[in-house]
């Protein structure tokens, strides 16, 4: 079971699962109940229709567990309100080769997230993949003005400069090569963590005009074979990729829209629509060279792509602004068919 790139043929992959409706009415003010279990009922619709259309495209999926809490859960320092779905496998695991990263950030929210994934990591592991984890981190209780969208470097490389967290959805996979926003979301000792337990020398940082090595790298720009690269514009495109074919295609994309139910996400997470420059409609997976799952019906960008022998297939994300997760977000790749090589042409 390995992964060396996120565009070799796709044969595993992990699609993220939601609370039911009703799941947290207990923690959930009335007045935005009807509102909230509406957003869960059609994440889930959304999620399962992700699974049957990869399924049909001969792909095996994995769904995590969903535990449910009565109460919050009171640790040492800090406590978890609402425990996060393990809705965004991406933020916080990465298949790299045939070794499972499993990592930590600092939103507490997500501080028992591995328990939903436990289940498939072991298995993988018993069939010959290693699986290694950063130290489960102390973390604090922030005021909500303070999260990592808003205030990402100031908490990650100030507060938490020492401890070992790290977004794994700043990393993107390239052969021999992992391409990463160094400075964050993570922390400098989490990136060491990182650079410790991978390969040596497989770290290239991540150099572009858009990111400036900050966020989540997987906004803005995809890859469909070891020479072509699929990008909103030039400006997410890491300098070490700037040799290869560029397509741009912001003229066949609608502008990001927000959900409506503003009070709502407000409540749940003020990070919602972080000042991170974020493209949702090219936040894409790449089942292999020839086809590409979307989460919007986008004609002008199906033509396009047709024309380059890439067939894109539709999967609806509704609610990917308030979760902040579009389909490349919501799925892990577990086994890609390909080898590891050389792809980028460093000097």
């Amino acid at each position: 079971m390995s992964v060396w790139t996120d565009w070799d043929p796709l044969e595993e992959v992990i699609v993220g699962d939601c609370y039911a409706p009703g799941d947290l009415d207990w923690c959930i003010p009335t007045k935005y109940l009807d509102a909230f279990n509406r957003i869960l009922f059609e994440t889930k619709e959304d999620l399962d229709s992700l699974e049957a259309l990869l399924t049909n495209l001969q792909v095996k999926v994995h769904r995590p567990k969903v535990f449910t809490y009565a109460d919050k859960i009171v640790l040492n320092k800090f406590t978890v309100q609402q425990p996060m779905a393990p809705i965004v496998p991406r933020d916080q695991y990465l298949v790299y080769g045939d070794t499972i990263y499993q990592t930590y950030t600092s939103m507490t929210d997500r501080y028992f997230d591995s328990l939903s994934y436990y289940n498939i990591f072991q298995n993988m592991f018993v069939t010959g993949s290693n699986w290694i984890s950063q130290p489960p981190p102390n973390l604090l209780n922030l005021p909500e003005d303070k999260n990592w969208g808003n205030q990402g470097p100031l908490i990650y490389n100030h507060m938490y400069r020492n401890q070992l967290l790290w977004h794994t959805a700043t990393m993107f996979k390239c052969g021999n090569r992992l391409i990463t926003n160094t400075t964050g979301p993570g922390s400098p000792a989490g990136l060491e963590w990182m650079r410790r337990n991978i390969p040596a020398q497989t770290i290239v940082e991540n150099h572009n005009s858009t990111m400036e090595n900050w966020g989540h790298i997987d906004h803005g720009f995809f890859m469909i074979d070891d020479h072509t690269v699929i990008c909103v514009n030039r400006g997410f495109v890491p300098e070490c990729l700037r040799d290869k074919r560029i397509y741009e295609i912001y003229q066949y994309l609608p502008k990001e829209t927000f959900d409506p139910v503003t009070a709502l996400d407000c409540l749940l997470d003020p990070s919602k629509g972080y000042a991170q420059v974020v493209a949702f409609n090219s936040n894409v997976l790449v089942v292999d060279s020839n086809n590409i799952i979307v989460d919007n019906h986008l004609p002008e960008l199906f033509e396009f792509m047709n024309t380059i022998n890439v067939k894109c297939h539709m999967s609806p994300m509704r609610h990917k602004i308030f979760w902040a997760a579009g389909i490349h977000c919501v799925t892990l790749d577990i086994r890609r068919r390909g080898q590891r090589r050389k792809i980028i042409n460093e000097v």
